[in-house]
């Protein structure tokens, strides 16, 4: 089946420019001279020159030959190449340039300019342009992921590069950071989570790379760029430029230090990751009131599967922290039953967070919902409060967070029908000011009447989740989402 420029040619009988195929790594012609619509009819001695009527279909014009020329918009003379691309007459290269960005914005620049690049020579030249190669993420596999992969990218696209994603390159070896450091001196974000080279490579890039303020090692392998000491090293000289530490899945052992050094050089902090595998017991010691001091603007704060352990503060250096005002992600969830969190942290972290937007306890099997009454977010729109303590006030927390919750995780919890009950009838109260999209009630005793009410007073709900829901029929006792839920709601309207 002959391809066109973009695709496979839909209907003989109605040509087009071009059709889009399902097949969309299918090699692309480089000019129109392959283009399956592309069929000069005239003899070798004549001249064919293309050129686009007035209802954008394409038309020929033979050398001496009778074309009605009000059809004609755009001609060429009979001196240009036959070879001469079709979109370079259509489309301005900066119309072009600015099309390209857009798309680059919304679904990035790889591999859509890969594939660009192949299109013809105009689109070659375009997609080539290094302004639409500053933020490149090459962790999809749609490219080789090794060094001289990395050294063709830096001698032909990468002259602006502001952030790039290596996550999971298995072969970057020190050489290839090297040549990505003196390539790309104005780069901003890296990720290099779960690569493998060493403290050399690293240390190099932040020497070379000045402007470097958000970098990502999760789950960076038994390599030392990790270890305590050089991660030190790395904060101390990107200081009051950091702006995002991810160090999650890398163990917490000796981290301390680490958090001392955020605390004292890096004042614009805003995201901090040192979550851990469940599997994880070592303990995290940390003055919680000295990183609230040093790094007042944080806003995302995970510590999921982390033990921690606040260092001994008096009662008045507590009182006069400024908290973390800022604050609009804490994960403290919890994912094994031998992990028993303390409620005080939970109170110190939060005690200034009326910003805070997601809060996420799962396992915290001592919290009940009177502890959540102590946190001060006015609008808190995710809440993740899998597993706690039974407590029968669940409706507190439907009460405060009703006008603002979009998401909320109250699966195996214990508490009773009448509760949840009260608690279900709070949020679906007001249906024309509910945001409510998700709700999981797995394993929870809410009853059907329940079920009802939501689905009735919450009108913008796409996911719900009655698995393992005891007091609901042996059938309805699964998962919901978007066309499943809009069906559940007809079949209870009916009943």
């Amino acid at each position: 089946m002959k391809r066109g420029i973009l695709g496979v040619v839909k209907d003989p009988k109605k040509k087009v420019l071009f059709s889009v195929d399902q097949r969309f790594d299918d090699n692309w012609p480089s000019s129109d001279s392959e283009d399956s619509d592309y069929e000069p009819k005239c003899s070798p001695s004549d001249t064919p020159v293309s050129v686009v009527t007035h209802k954008g279909k394409r038309a020929k014009r033979l050398k001496g030959n009778a074309c009605d020329q009000d059809t004609v918009r755009h001609a060429s003379t009979s001196s240009d190449p036959i070879e001469e691309d079709l979109w370079g007459k259509c489309i301005p290269d900066l119309v072009l340039l600015k099309i390209f960005r857009y798309v680059v914005e919304s679904d990035g620049a790889v591999p859509f300019l890969c594939r660009a690049l192949r299109v013809c020579r105009l689109w070659h030249q375009c997609a080539s342009s290094s302004t639409l190669w500053k933020t490149v993420d090459l962790s999809y596999g749609w490219i080789k992921a090794n060094d001289a992969t990395l050294q063709l990218l830096c001698q032909t696209r990468f002259s602006k590069l502001t952030s790039v994603n290596l996550s999971y390159w298995k072969s970057l070896t020190v050489n290839g950071l090297k040549l990505l450091a003196d390539t790309c001196p104005q780069l901003k974000s890296i990720n290099l989570s779960g690569c493998r080279v060493n403290s050399t490579g690293v240390l190099y890039m932040i020497n070379k790379c000045s402007s470097l303020a958000e970098i990502d090692l999760m789950s960076y392998g038994s390599t030392d760029a990790t270890s305590p000491k050089i991660v030190v090293q790395i904060v101390t000289k990107c200081a009051g430029n950091l702006r995002l530490l991810n160090l999650s899945r890398n163990g917490t052992n000796g981290y301390g230090v680490v958090l001392k050094a955020l605390a004292f050089c890096c004042p614009n902090l805003e995201c901090l990751d040192l979550s851990q595998n469940h599997s994880s017991y070592v303990p995290l010691s940390f003055d919680i009131e000295q990183l609230q001091r040093g790094c007042p603007r944080l806003r995302i704060l995970r510590l999921v599967n982390t033990v921690t352990q606040p260092a001994r503060v008096s009662m008045r250096d507590r009182n006069e922290s400024p908290g973390f005002p800022e604050l609009q992600e804490l994960s403290l969830g919890i994912t094994t039953a031998s992990v028993s969190p303390q409620i005080d942290v939970l109170q110190r972290l939060v005690k200034t967070s009326r910003k805070l937007k997601l809060l996420d306890l799962r396992g915290w099997s001592q919290l009940t919902c009177a502890d959540l009454q102590n946190v001060p977010a006015t609008d808190l729109a995710d809440l993740y409060i899998s597993g706690i303590a039974k407590d029968d006030r669940i409706e507190m927390i439907a009460s405060r967070w009703q006008h603002s919750l979009v998401e909320l995780d109250v699966s195996w919890n214990v508490h009773s029908e009448a509760a949840l009950d009260a608690a279900m009838k709070i949020l679906a109260s007001n249906s024309e000011m509910s945001k409510l999209k998700a709700l999981d009630l797995t394993g929870t005793q809410i009853s059907l009447g329940s079920v009802k009410s939501v689905l009735q007073g919450c009108p913008v709900l796409c996911r719900l989740n009655l698995s393992s829901c005891r007091a609901l029929p042996r059938g309805m006792k699964r998962e919901y989402a978007y066309e499943s839920l809009d069906e559940l709601r007809k079949n209870i309207d009916r009943s």
